[in-house]
């Protein structure tokens, strides 16, 4: 009985280890008969006069499988090395870049090399050939079987297949006459012209500006500016505000045009774009003392020129004055209800300094609270300015000369009287001794 179990386990093993081996012998069969076969197409192919593009070629592989099985088949099907070449001559069209590699290409799939080109304004619309140059390897007999001797063929090949592109006629849009006043920390805008430089004319235009900058901030993002002829312009005004954070740099945006053509598609033209300059920061206000001098030991009104240095009017601004020890101010603060654009108003404040100052400049400032022309409250930084102590004014200790003239005069007519008057009493008794 144990015999026959070992036995039966013998056969099983030897019957699983020829199964293994046929079909490890039959996997190892190939036999196949066939090429690649790379074909060129662009299904994005509009181009515009006057722009730098990149066109995407489409490279497919369709396969020509002769002979075989077709579990094989991509021994024989399968384009290596695939390198792929532009070449627009006889067309207006200029091609920026030179031969692109995709590497291999199997069978149904599909490489995207892309190229950069060039159209000329003066391109004329209309329909261009361009031409693929197509270099790859591959094997084009693949045969190898335990009984028989393993046998390749190997092969490169140049094709040339063509795509076909179009330069359109479609409006198209340049930013001219471009100005703003943007500035760090305020409203402002950008205006400037929007010139149709296509051939077609574009109805309903409306640009966009979406500017990609937490600094930046866009009032209002769509602006219809309405219909422009071909070869014609329109003006485009562009609310815009720069935040307190941002650096005063030039800034880059683009503006796309959305527009409807002749027929009433909707098209657009994502090429525009332009350039400003943002301007640094500016004081909202400029404040210009009267006069800043006081006396050590003594108080006095001060007035100070307040101008509106903004492009806007402002409302109810509240001023407050700051000093140190040795000056001091009872009545630190001071209101204006309106100021326009450059306007100049005098506010007063009162100031005093101790009578131990030593007589030198002090430093002091102002800030202010204001409305801006949005109904904003905004608070200014502090504004310094200058107070100069001087000495006091003298109390009467010395003896100054024009007192003492005129103390002489009194003393010198008192005299004169007395003395006029006691000649006369002298007189009087001259004539008496005579009677």
């Amino acid at each position: 009985m144990r015999l026959s179990r070992i036995f039966l386990f013998i056969c099983a093993f030897l019957i699983v280890l020829s199964s293994s081996v046929g079909v490890t012998a039959q996997s190892g069969e190939i036999d196949a008969l066939g090429s690649p076969e790379l074909n060129a197409y662009a299904p994005n192919n509009d181009l515009t006069p006057g722009s730098e593009e990149t066109l995407t070629v489409q490279i497919g592989n369709e396969g020509d499988f002769q002979r075989g099985s077709a579990s094989d088949r991509q021994y024989v099907t399968t384009a290596r090395d695939v390198a792929v070449s532009l070449n627009a001559g006889g067309t207006p069209i200029g091609v920026e870049t030179g031969e692109q590699s995709i590497g291999e290409l199997p069978e149904s799939q599909t490489g995207t090399p892309e190229f950069d080109l060039t159209v000329p304004d003066s391109a004329s619309p209309g329909t261009y050939t361009l031409t693929v140059n197509l270099d790859y390897s591959y094997t084009s007999k693949a045969r190898d079987a335990p009984s028989l001797r393993a046998q390749t063929s190997e092969n490169s090949r140049s094709v040339e297949r063509t795509i076909r592109v179009t330069i359109t006629d479609d409006a198209r849009f340049e930013v001219t006459e471009l100005d703003s006043n943007l500035r760090v920390g305020e409203e402002g805008e950008i205006t400037g012209q929007l010139e149709n430089v296509g051939r077609d004319d574009a109805a309903n235009a409306e640009v966009s500006f979406a500017p990609e900058s937490e600094t930046v901030v866009a009032l209002e993002s769509n602006v219809a500016v309405g219909d422009i002829a071909a070869g014609e312009s329109t003006q485009f005004s562009i609310p815009v505000e720069v935040t307190s954070d941002a650096e005063a740099v030039p800034k880059r945006f683009d503006l796309p045009v959305t527009f409807r053509d002749e027929n009433g598609i909707r098209q657009s033209d994502d090429d525009p774009e332009f350039r400003v300059d943002v301007a640094n920061q500016r004081d909202a206000f400029l404040i210009e003392p009267v006069d800043s001098s006081i006396e050590a030991g003594g108080s006095r009104a001060l007035d100070i020129e307040v101008t509106n240095n903004l492009g806007e009017p402002v409302s109810d601004i509240e001023g407050k004055l700051f000093a140190d020890d040795p000056l001091d101010s009872s009545n630190d603060e001071t209101f204006t209800t309106e100021l326009d654009p450059g306007e100049t108003t005098t506010v007063t404040v009162d100031l005093s300094a101790a009578s131990g100052a030593t007589l030198k400049n002090y430093p002091a400032s102002m800030d202010f609270r204001y409305t801006d022309a949005d109904g904003d409250s905004k608070l200014t930084d502090s504004y310094r300015l200058a107070v100069s102590v001087t000495e006091p004014a003298d109390d009467g200790g010395g003896s100054p000369i024009v007192p003492l003239l005129l103390g002489l005069l009194v003393v010198a007519g008192i005299g004169a009287f007395l003395w006029r008057r006691s000649g006369g009493e002298l007189n009087d008794l001259g004539g008496l001794r005579d009677e």
